[in-house]
């Protein structure tokens, strides 16, 4: 028997998920005020964490600076500061001082660079690797960057064994810096990889998230019951079902848990950015979840609360203005009605991991 067109598959598995919360976005959305920026960027955000974990290193000002640097290299902005901040906010306690060790280039050779995608992103195909023009771009100055198709509908123990045979492949010489940068559910696999191969995580010298559910997402738990009932079993060659635990492995007391009975290894140094944003930048297709999200807090990306984006004891990079597509994920031309949003302007993707990836060489130097 022939198997069913891809775009057939992917509607299949996410369809139950998606209306069933967009079918409550539209009932709750109209009791849920829309957030405008001044709102958002009123007070600081209030990072959840775990009992005994070390607090967490501001590194906005300093990763702005890159930002901004790489923004008007690419002539995307000018010398004005304020420019940068409409897509990386600036809130009230970010302060102005810069550490200068996070701004330079070190001397030394090129790390080598692995990007980890998030859930589900097999079945998307090509177009929903994060950063993919970015790496590109760094791969053919001649860095080693590499992204990882991990399992998008298993859990985080089984990736984790996948990004353990990846880098056993790999073969990183001691001697290169080794960066693990995850997006969204990424990163949890990365944390997930740290802690259950020990040997091999001694190689690894830095972890970031971007736009990644550290302590979960509560769309996990809404969504787990359709999930399982209409679309788990649903397969494709491009979309294997993995081990299932996909959701599950989001859902928030899961993730607290894990956290809680795993403390991360101190060697390694730890990044986090967040996203959130307004409605002018949110797809079509997160506008649902968004507004569900809006009435447990206002400062998410339609997927992600921003306090549950941060690793306890990381270095807060920032918060992209963008939601949780735009933020890494080229889909704009791809899925163009479903990411179609208010505001065309695409987030600087390129940028902003061009700026990742130099304020992290320089950190660990």
């Amino acid at each position: 028997m022939s198997q069913p067109p891809h775009s057939a598959v992917v509607c299949a598995i996410r369809s139950s998920i998606i209306s069933s919360i967009s079918l409550l976005g539209i009932l709750l959305g109209g009791c849920a005020a829309t957030p405008d920026a001044a709102s958002l960027l009123s007070t600081p955000v209030s990072f959840d964490t775990v009992a005994g974990a070390p607090g967490i290193n501001d590194g906005r000002a300093g990763f702005r600076a890159v930002f901004c640097d790489s923004m008007r290299a690419a002539g995307l902005v000018t010398n004005q500061e304020a420019q940068c901040a409409r897509w990386l906010w600036r809130l009230p306690d970010e302060s102005d001082l810069r550490s200068t060790h996070a701004a330079s280039e070190a001397a030394a050779g090129e790390p080598a660079i692995f990007i980890f995608t998030g859930a589900f992103s097999e079945c998307v195909g090509e177009e929903a690797r994060p950063f993919i023009t970015g790496a590109a771009r760094l791969r053919a100055s001649g860095a080693r960057v590499e992204t990882i198709v991990l399992g998008g509908r298993s859990g985080t123990a089984g990736n984790a064994r996948q990004i353990a045979d990846a880098l056993g492949r790999a073969g990183v010489p001691d001697a290169q810096d080794l960066i693990l940068i995850g997006f969204s559910k990424g990163a949890l696999d990365i944390l997930r990889f740290i802690v259950d191969f020990p040997g091999q995580a001694l190689g690894v010298d830095a972890v970031v998230s971007v736009a990644s559910p550290i302590f979960g997402s509560p769309l996990a738990e809404f969504a787990a019951t359709p999930y399982s009932r209409f679309a788990a079993s649903v397969s494709h060659e491009k979309c294997p079902p993995g081990d299932g635990e996909v959701l599950r492995s989001l859902q928030p007391a899961a993730a607290r848990a894990w956290l809680e009975a795993n403390p991360l290894p101190a060697h390694v140094r730890y990044y986090s950015l967040a996203a959130f944003t307004t409605g002018e930048h949110v797809a079509r297709a997160l506008r649902p979840t968004w507004k569900w999200l809006n009435r447990i807090d206002a400062r998410n990306d339609g997927q992600v609360i921003a306090a549950d984006a941060v690793i306890p004891g990381s270095t807060l990079l920032g918060y992209a203005n963008a939601d949780h597509w735009g933020v890494a994920e080229s889909l704009e031309e791809v899925h163009p009605f479903l990411v179609g949003r208010s505001d065309a302007a695409q987030f600087p993707r390129d940028q902003l991991f061009e700026s990742i990836v130099r304020y992290v060489r320089g950190d660990l130097r």
